[in-house]
């Protein structure tokens, strides 16, 4: 799966980067910047500060990803975890912590595709209250960002909360 959510990960980030640089020369001088709970702009601002959103959400994956590689250089540090049973967990051979941070890794990379679908949506909303083809962004389009990282927490969370504890336990996996 983390390859697949890889592969989303940069063709959210291409996709959206490319539709907002294509689109941004038939831009107006103001754009809706930010929508109440309705869906209805309620700041206005310069055309260029889309590219602030592009960028926060460039900066966002580089930040998720650099934990993600940082996840097993904390184990030599166990001050700076906060996994279940670590005391345990950090008397497993590495291989066996291994499966774990690859799991955690993997829960890092879909949360990323996850914020990723939701900044998509939301720019694209931008630009077509900006084109004057809908007056806000419909909530659905929100929606379906945050529906995908709900999922990604209810189905990644439960397991990384208990696979330390299977992995101390020498359950088979």
């Amino acid at each position: 799966m983390r390859r697949l959510y890889d592969l989303l990960n940069a063709a959210l980030l291409a996709v959206t980067t490319f539709t907002v640089a294509s689109k941004y020369p038939g831009l107006p001088a103001r754009i809706p910047v930010h929508f109440g709970i309705s869906g209805a702009p309620d700041r206005w601002g310069t055309k260029s500060e889309i590219f602030i959103l592009v960028g926060v959400m460039w900066g966002l994956t580089f930040i998720f990803y650099a934990l993600t590689l940082a996840m097993p250089r904390l184990a030599r540090n166990p001050q700076y975890l906060n996994i279940p049973n670590k005391e345990a967990f950090l008397k497993l051979p590495p291989e066996r912590q291994a499966i774990f941070f690859g799991l955690l890794r993997e829960f890092m990379t879909g949360i990323t595709a996850s914020v990723n679908l939701l900044f998509y949506l939301i720019l694209g909303g931008i630009l077509r209250v900006a084109a004057g083809k809908t007056s806000g962004v419909p909530l659905k389009d929100v929606a379906a960002g945050l529906v995908a990282m709900g999922l990604m927490m209810v189905v990644y969370f439960p397991r990384v909360m208990t696979l330390p504890k299977k992995l101390v336990r020498g359950d088979e996996l």
